[in-house]
């Protein structure tokens, strides 16, 4: 199995357990776009409404509907920040935050492993790596417009 391969099964491998994780657990119920959100929330520090919005080039009134289900199903909890009071930080319920940090331990797990294996040398190529594919998909997002259309570079007159 090649490298490329290896990606793709381990995208397919997180995305069928956390497919799976949400079936078996408190979340059931939910569509795999909520549990997008969900994941968006859970890992975003300080997370907003309007950070969500920008992040996923969706309309602010789409967010808001998505924000106020999950809110019904009890999933996410909106908390007023004490600094400026117009803003709410969304924040997904400690029973959920409970089952993500268990499905969390699987991934600790191999890091720690990883850690045990390889010097930190290694480890630090490891990680120059990784960075590598981030960086891709940041200046692909970047280089994308609000429908989805990669801008054109042209001259500047």
């Amino acid at each position: 199995m090649d490298l490329r391969q290896r990606m793709e099964r381990l995208f397919v491998d997180m995305v069928v357990g956390e497919l799976r994780l949400a079936h078996d657990n408190t979340y059931q119920s939910v569509t795999y776009n909520s549990l997008l959100y969900l994941d968006l929330i859970a890992y975003t520090p300080d997370c907003t409404a309007g950070y969500l919005a920008e992040t996923l080039r969706v309309a602010p009134s789409a967010i808001t509907s998505k924000v106020r289900e999950l809110e019904r199903l009890g999933l996410v909890v909106r908390t007023r920040s004490e600094r400026d009071k117009r803003v709410y930080y969304l924040h997904i319920n400690e029973k959920l935050r409970a089952e993500y940090r268990a499905y969390d331990q699987l991934l600790y797990g191999a890091l720690d492993e990883l850690e045990e294996r390889y010097t930190p040398r290694q480890m630090e190529l490891l990680c120059g790596m990784l960075d590598t594919i981030n960086r891709h998909f940041r200046q692909a997002e970047a280089e994308q417009t609000p429908a989805g259309k990669k801008e054109k570079k042209g001259k500047e007159t």
